[in-house]
């Protein structure tokens, strides 16, 4: 009895650490249902939903429900390495769903941390979890509007990361256009202010002197009278 029972309890302990480390196949269409809790019909649109959201914003994304939680480990992180056995490092999100404890979470790769602002990936958690919690809804219901209101919030963040990344790059080839015409006009007004500074520098350095004149004596006065120019009018005036 004994020799069989060690086997047995070993099998069952590295089933259930295999479970927490996220050690499972991702699944082909984007849902791993082991809780049976999806209807056929809506099992295959969320997997349409998935597939083409994918697409779109160049990722994978994947719904994970499962009927028991590993003991010592949270949620969160049992999402975590999900999510890094599937994917690695490629852009991917997931949401587990954990029946036991009627709870949820979710996981984004470090590339979604990059493009998007943590307040919004934090609210979309929180709304996720939100949803799936609420008792008024079946869990085929719970399970289908929390993954549309998170794929929903993702395909909005992304379309404006885009019309910001348009608008930049608008931005930068009108500067990349206008910047020669600004250089050709700095240069021209940095000459025209040399040329400038230089003749001013050149009539400043200028004196200008009243001839000497030899005027005779007058009333016992020096300088006190006498023709000091001629200018003629004409030929017959003086």
């Amino acid at each position: 009895m004994r020799r069989l029972l060690l086997p047995a309890c070993t099998g069952v302990w590295l089933a259930v650490a295999g479970w927490g480390l996220g050690q499972t196949a991702a699944p082909a269409d984007g849902i791993l249902d082991e809780t049976r809790a999806l209807t056929p019909e809506t099992h295959r649109v969320l997997a349409e939903e998935l597939s083409r959201f994918s697409r779109d914003l160049k990722c994978q994304a994947w719904i994970r429900a499962t009927s028991f939680s590993t003991s010592g480990v949270t949620l969160r992180r049992q999402a975590q390495a999900t999510r890094r056995e599937w994917s690695g490092t490629q852009p991917a999100v997931l949401m587990t769903y954990d029946r036991a404890s009627n709870s949820g979470a979710m996981s984004f790769a470090p590339d979604f941390w990059e493009r998007y602002p943590s307040a919004e990936l934090v609210e979309i958690m929180q709304e996720t979890r939100r949803i799936l919690a609420e008792p008024r809804l079946t869990l085929d219901e719970r399970l289908a509007l929390a993954t549309r209101s998170w794929m929903e919030r993702l395909r909005n963040m992304e379309s404006v990361r885009l019309k910001h990344s348009l608008l930049l790059q608008r931005r930068e080839k009108q500067f990349a256009m206008v910047m020669p015409a600004l250089l050709t006009g700095g240069a021209a007004a940095a000459a025209l202010l040399g040329f400038l500074s230089r003749r001013r520098s050149e009539r400043a350095g200028r004196r200008f002197l009243f001839p000497e004149v030899q005027v005779g004596m007058r009333f016992g006065a020096a300088y006190g009278g006498g023709v000091s120019a001629e200018i003629k009018t004409n030929a017959g005036a003086q």
